[in-house]
């Protein structure tokens, strides 16, 4: 047998944004996804395999073939691949794929569990729901903080028709007619992070006793809703942009969360459009799921708190749960540092014999931060002196230790200076470009040298992203504790001064010449 492994479960990236949902979980209304894995070689030598995906359990995912060839991985390094997969069709709940590595003679199959949810939006009733095998939840965003200024404009260009109910566009059908990138989409959503919303859980089947099944037996029910924000962000962004602002997706009039009287609004976030205004979509839905998960506890559901606080009777059954959550920013959403807010929520458990609530004030930080990162580029890029263009990028946690290997999902954005978007993995494998495994430098490189590449001044945004690192043969109440999925890099902050645009800023600049 191989001495590779996949020391981490398989996770989602999507192609619009090219970042992962939240906790690596599959989405089917965004379709065409990334499976991206880490491979480690556990053995005591370098070693050179052959990877590709023999199969999955549902026979629906379509995964394009792709064998990734590994040549060169020291011992303790770990290397990411991706293939490119369909998950359309294909049903909510825990799936598996099969991944083979093969080394001269020796052949290793590497079975790994995914999950995949499935959102859907009711235009009638702006409401959104997404479906697991233990239940489905229901959301309505009753208000949401806004910028004072929207950025958008009528398109002077023709699009496809969209279904409507009672004149409004089904968002997530802007997600799955995404064809590419346009130079200049503009990025216009109808608001920043969730301020006021209601969640309802219906579970299946209903359930005796106190305590609910976990979505998927692992992840909290709020990481379905970490998935539905960002859905929603990055779906309404698009539709939005392309509707000239029409799109409403929440049922209140918006507002802040900076002020005390939850009337102000927030600052706005301008960017160049094109591959900057995919980008800016892309952190704003990653900073509305690191508040959703913030407010919401990284360490405890509320709804298991809530259930571990309302005792059904003798006999009766739990046929429905809810949890109504006010949220307030009292301080900059800020992503990659620890930034506190404020959320009142009340749980609500509706059983066959009667109604059981328990509520909760309380301050929740941010716990998917980083104390520092740097990164190093080269200024210039001479195509024509054949010039590479090589970034390095070192991370360190908020002990201020130096985080290394497959605890990172680390990438390059770059935005051309023609609306292009280009992006690409930093690895810390030793594999060219990468000096040494291991050692906390996660190095990547773009090939400016190619024909379809532009001159000019290009930014570039290096994004990195933790990992779910939950051992799958731990209790599933602790492995849910684990988050992973999350933005640690610091290109975006929303503040709470109207007066204001949000610092979004790049990691540096390159001319090409």
């Amino acid at each position: 047998m191989t001495h590779v492994t996949i020391p981490n479960r398989p996770f989602a990236t999507e192609q619009i944004t090219g970042l992962m949902l939240p906790d690596g979980i599959f989405e089917t209304s965004i379709g065409t996804q990334n499976i991206n894995v880490h491979l480690r070689n556990v053995g005591n030598s370098s070693t050179s395999v052959n990877v590709y995906v023999e199969g999955a359990s549902t026979p629906v995912l379509t995964v394009s073939p792709r064998t990734h060839e590994v040549s060169g991985l020291s011992s303790g390094a770990s290397r990411q691949v991706s293939w490119e997969a369909d998950f359309s069709a294909v049903s909510p709940g825990v799936h598996y794929v099969s991944f083979v590595a093969e080394s001269g003679g020796d052949r290793t199959r590497m079975i790994e569990k995914i999950f995949v949810t499935r959102v859907n939006f009711d235009p009638n009733t702006l409401t959104f729901g997404a479906e697991t095998p233990e239940g489905t939840m229901e959301v309505q965003f009753t208000d949401m903080v806004e910028p004072r200024d929207r950025c958008c404009r009528t398109p002077d260009r023709d699009r496809p028709e969209q279904t409507r109910v009672d004149g409004r566009p089904d968002v997530i059908e802007y997600l799955q007619e995404f064809e590419g990138h346009e130079a200049d989409f503009e990025f216009c959503p109808p608001g920043y992070l969730p301020e006021e919303l209601s969640i309802g859980v219906e579970p299946t089947p209903p359930y005796d006793g106190k305590y609910g099944d976990l979505p998927f037996q692992d992840p909290w029910w709020k990481i379905v809703l970490c998935i539905i924000a960002v859905v929603l962000l990055i779906a309404a962004a698009i539709a939005a942009s392309q509707e000239g602002g029409t799109v409403i997706v929440g049922g209140g009039g918006g507002g802040g969360g900076g002020g005390a009287d939850g009337d102000e609004d927030c600052c706005g976030v301008s960017a160049s459009g094109g591959s900057s205004s995919y980008l800016v979509a892309g952190l704003v839905a990653a900073a509305a799921a690191a508040a959703t998960a913030a407010v919401l506890s990284d360490d405890r559901d509320p709804f298991r708190r809530g259930q571990d606080n309302t005792d059904p009777g003798a006999g009766e059954q739990t046929t429905g749960e809810r949890l109504d959550a006010a949220i307030s920013y009292g301080e900059p959403v800020a992503l990659g540092r620890p930034f506190a807010a404020d959320v009142k929520w009340t749980y609500t458990r509706q059983t066959t014999g009667g109604t059981y609530t328990h509520s909760v004030s309380e301050t929740n930080t941010n716990q998917h931060v980083l104390s520092r990162y740097e990164v190093r580029a080269p200024d210039v890029v001479d195509t024509g002196q054949q010039e590479r263009f090589v970034v390095e990028a070192e991370f360190f946690d908020e002990d201020g230790n130096q985080v290394t290997g497959d605890e990172l999902f680390v990438q390059c954005i770059l935005a051309g200076p023609n609306g292009e978007y280009e992006r690409f993995v930093l690895q810390d494998d030793g594999i060219d470009p990468d000096q040494k495994p291991d050692d906390g430098v996660y190095t990547g490189e773009f090939d400016f040298r190619r024909k379809d590449a532009r001159l000019g001044m290009w930014r570039y945004y290096v994004v990195a992203q933790d990992v779910n690192s939950a051992d799958p043969d731990m209790d599933p109440e602790e492995a849910a504790k684990i988050i992973g999925g999350m933005v640690v890099t610091h290109q975006l902050e929303i503040t709470f001064d109207p007066s204001e645009e949000c610092e979004f800023v790049s990691d540096g600049h390159v001319n090409v010449i």
